[in-house]
């Protein structure tokens, strides 16, 4: 009484659902890799409305003859919390308006000590709160933003912070597609005070 392959019926693989054959794959079959059904699409637009974008579509700007190289650093400094209003001023007055802040954990040298402010305390087992402050400029400015964080974060005790320089091959604005100097370049910045001043 032997059953032939054609007519035996096939084994449940999965004991969870007795009616699937083959193993469900977490990822799609490479013979469809998306899903055909659906409302959505992959750039995010519904299928057969013909939405067009809620905001115009920029791209990049690019000209033949426009290579990107070091004109602008990142200066990323990692100072003490409570010195940055003191840091943002003075990069305020000098006429740099574009600062990033980000609240980080960590440590140096002041790791195995123990530092005190406004009644808290932190001992060596613990990462230490800084603000990391990242701000990209033109490379004739980088010295003197070095120098003005330099002069408004130092207390002249270990924790300070450090002060790193990173090269940035290019700067693109968002908004306009706009490349290099015209996008570093901020309305009300130091390139408009100095103009403002010769004039």
């Amino acid at each position: 009484m032997a059953t032939t392959l054609s007519s035996a019926r096939p084994r449940a693989i999965n004991p969870f659902h007795p009616r699937l054959t083959e193993p469900v794959l977490p990822f799609p079959s490479p013979k469809r890799p998306f899903p055909t059904s659906g409302a959505s699409h992959p750039s995010g637009r519904l299928r057969g409305g013909g939405n067009p974008p809620l905001v115009p579509v920029i791209r990049a700007q690019n000209t033949p003859d426009y290579v990107p190289d070091w004109k602008f650093y990142k200066v990323e400094a990692i100072l003490r919390p409570w010195r940055v209003p003191h840091v943002s001023s003075g990069l305020l007055k000098m006429g740099i308006r574009g600062v990033t802040v980000s609240d980080v954990r960590g440590f140096g040298a002041q790791g195995g000590l123990t530092e005190r402010h406004g009644g808290s305390e932190f001992s060596e087992d613990k990462f230490v709160a800084k603000v990391k402050m990242e701000i990209v400029v033109c490379k004739d400015q980088v010295e003197a933003v070095i120098e003005k964080i330099i002069e408004e974060a130092r207390t002249g005790e270990i924790g300070d912070g450090k002060i790193f320089l990173v090269p940035v091959s290019d700067v693109i604005r968002v908004r306009t597609g706009e490349r290099g100097e015209k996008a570093e370049r901020m309305t009300g910045g130091l390139s408009d005070m100095i103009s403002a001043a010769s004039s």
